[in-house]
């Protein structure tokens, strides 16, 4: 992809063929894993498009002009689940347990 066409997309074309070259990216990649690629040069054409589409829509950020961000949707990250659940945890009042006596215990009890 060239630059100048690149250049005369509108930012949401941008952000729609990002989203494109991503999940393109993905699909070679995997393919390139399981049974290998026909033209693994791809890979780095993809790449490069990816590239050049982040920088101008970061030079048009920086000159001002709005720009439309994607919508990502909200995932949470396994350390953020689970000091969500401590915190749940923390907050619900211990119920008592019966400790139940161990071997060694036992042995005492009965001497």
């Amino acid at each position: 992809m060239k630059i100048n066409k690149i250049r005369e997309m509108s930012s949401p074309d941008l952000e729609k063929e990002l989203g494109e070259l991503k999940s393109e990216l993905f699909k070679l990649r995997f393919s390139l894993a399981t049974n290998g690629l026909d033209n693994p040069m791809k890979i780095k054409e993809v790449k490069k498009d990816i590239a050049k589409i982040k920088t101008v829509l970061t030079e048009r950020e920086l000159n001002g002009e709005p720009v439309v961000a994607q919508e990502k949707p909200e995932t949470t990250s396994k350390k953020a689940t689970s000091k969500a659940k401590k915190e749940e945890a923390a907050e619900e009042p211990k119920k008592e347990t019966k400790k139940t006596a161990t071997k060694k215990e036992t042995k005492k009890v009965t001497e």
